[in-house]
């Protein structure tokens, strides 16, 4: 009897990612946007969670409605490594909101 996917026996932090030199293609079913990253720079912003935790963290850049994105690492072979586009990581900006109160 197969094993069900869930619930997972064991965490794939993105750390692991880096020791095999592997990437993340982050996928949105809806505009057809596929993306490339590497994982120490999505270490940076999320920190070093699982990988299918991104599913739920990452959102589309196209559109806030278009749902849940497809998240999965991968090797690129030679042929796929020729054209790919990855996505670095330039600078993190944090947004300043002031918060009132009454006295």
């Amino acid at each position: 009897m197969p094993e069900p996917y869930w619930p997972k026996k064991g965490e794939f932090p993105l750390s692991r990612l880096n020791e095999h030199m592997q990437l993340v293609r982050v996928r949105c079913a809806y505009c057809k946007r596929v993306n490339h990253y590497r994982p120490d720079d999505l270490i940076q912003i999320f920190g070093d969670v699982d990988v299918d935790s991104l599913i739920l963290r990452m959102k589309c850049e196209g559109g806030t409605d278009h749902g849940i994105l497809e998240v999965k690492a991968f090797i690129p072979t030679g042929s796929e490594a020729v054209g790919l586009r990855i996505r670095r990581l330039a600078a993190i900006k944090i947004k300043r909101v002031p918060v009132w109160r009454d006295d």
